[in-house]
Formats: structure tokens, sequence, C-alpha cells
């Protein structure tokens, strides 16, 4: 099904209902930087974020990733910027958006658990989990698993990796997608179909190789 949303010119050809939610938000700048936000509105389309007064905001066109609460990772271009925050329109594949209108229709119902089931992988229960790290020149290092799911991970570190690059946790391989105040948060190169299947690449004994 074509996507029949324009991020590029903002335009919204079915003009996708907007409801108001207010869950947490962090938002990943151009500039690598970090900051947090609140969600104002939310469409299939696009949404609204507010930020504090000191906040860098980004410009109209910037690309900006963002991680709001209970609705998982977004990216997109900034449509507008104002003092109170800015609006990102959504890129995403039209079979995506359509499955967010409808959990969106849903919350806008009333129904609040559509909430929870919109997370594209559970979690996998590895919390607190040391693990190996190796970069992508060949230098290995040690971190630790704050959350992990079947597409991703978030570890702790006192390494910084660039953004975009890829690395080994354990023995998945994946991009850098964001850094956090304690590590860095890490995209898997492919979906793991189970946690226990997650879980294989973190067991005792085995060394990336």
């Amino acid at each position: 099904m074509a996507d029949r949303y324009d991020p590029q010119t903002g335009e919204d050809r079915r003009a996708f209902p907007r409801i108001m939610l207010s869950n947490d938000a962090r938002c990943l700048m151009p500039d690598g930087g970090e900051y947090p936000a609140r969600l104002r509105d939310v469409s299939a389309a696009g949404c609204f974020l507010a930020m504090d007064a000191f906040a860098t905001r980004p410009a109209p066109h910037d690309r900006v990733v963002v991680y709001i609460d209970r609705l998982g990772r977004f990216e997109g271009l900034v449509s507008r910027s104002t003092e109170e925050g800015f609006a990102l329109a959504m890129e995403m594949t039209g079979a995506k958006r359509e499955r967010l209108a409808v959990t969106l229709e849903r919350i806008a119902k009333g129904d609040e658990a559509a909430l929870d089931e919109i997370r594209r992988h559970p979690r996998v229960d590895a919390a607190d989990k040391p693990t190996t790290l190796r970069l992508a020149n060949g230098s290995t290092g040690s971190c630790r698993i704050i959350d992990m799911s079947l597409s991703g991970a978030s570890v702790e570190t006192n390494l910084r990796p660039t953004i975009g690059v890829f690395v080994d946790v354990g023995r998945m391989h994946g991009r850098v997608v964001r850094h956090h105040e304690n590590g860095f948060a890490v995209e898997f190169a492919e979906v793991a179909p189970t946690p226990k299947a997650v879980m294989r690449h973190f067991e005792p004994g085995h060394h990336v190789g």
C-alpha cells in the first residue's frame, strides 16, 4: 500500500486524526546531541514535541530521531520549529503508518492497552548483564546491558562509538543509533526471532570472534 503522507512537503493527504498525549521522549539532533522532550500530540503522520526553554531547537528540514515512551522510535524531518518545541513529519512505510493509525484510533477511544501493544519487539530479560563490546576498528572493551529487545540494546560503557558505525555487542552485530548519559544504544543488523535466540549470543564461555 502506497504511503499517502509526504514528509518533504508536510502534506497529509488523508488528514490522519491527531490525539493529545503527554508521553516522555528523547530527541537525537543532527549534531548528535540528545535532549528530553514531552509529546504534546501525535497522529500517524507526525507529532509535536514540547521542549525545555533552554534545549536546542532543530531547524526546519533537519532530520531528527525521537524515542517516545511506550510508542517507540520514530525518525523524520522537522516541519516547523517554535519557542515551545518542534513538529516532526514522521517517515515510515505505509504499512507501519496504517498500524500506527489503528493504534492511535484505539487510544482516542479510551483503549490505553493499545499503547503497550505498539512496541515492535518485546523486551529481553538481560538487564545488568555484563558482556563484550567490539568496535569497528577491532578494539574490544566491556559493557553492561541496560535494556534489550529482539531488535536492539542499550548498554552502559565509557566508550562512545560514532553514531552510525557498526559494533558487536556480545555476538550481536548492529549499528550505533544514539548516545546517552551512561553509554549508547545499538540497533541489531538482524532481528532475533525469540528472546532465547538473542540470549544465545550472550552465553558464558563464548567470545566475539
